[in-house]
């Protein structure tokens, strides 16, 4: 038998170069990530934690995105290829330093 379970991921904090802006391509800035990651679980599966937040931190830093919409986009391709029991992931990327008294960001939600 097997269960839903949600992996929880939140506030995962790290520099990136990602946006339009010139100051954004060139200084990294901080970025806040949260993801809620849906399996089919079954006993003895293990998704690790570490290797979900490797790849979101490789995928992001490596990818010097200049939309948060394609770093979501290619995240979820990263991250739905670890494991095939992922059922659905929920990203969120935050950028809580680009605007003043204010933070912005984008999420997304895709099914498998």
């Amino acid at each position: 038998m097997s269960e839903k379970i949600t992996l929880l991921i939140e506030k995962l904090e790290f520099e990136t170069i990602i946006g339009l802006l010139e100051k954004e391509r060139k200084i990294p800035q901080k970025i806040e990530i949260w993801a809620k990651i849906e399996i089919k679980y079954k006993r003895n599966l293990l998704i690790d934690y570490m290797q979900i937040i490797k790849t979101i931190k490789e995928v992001l830093i490596d990818g010097k995105f200049f939309t948060v919409e394609e770093a979501l986009l290619s995240l979820c391709d990263k991250i739905s290829a670890i494991n095939p029991k992922i059922k659905k992931i929920f990203l969120k990327i935050l950028k809580p330093q680009i605007i003043e008294n204010t933070v912005v960001g984008a999420c997304i939600e895709k099914k498998f």
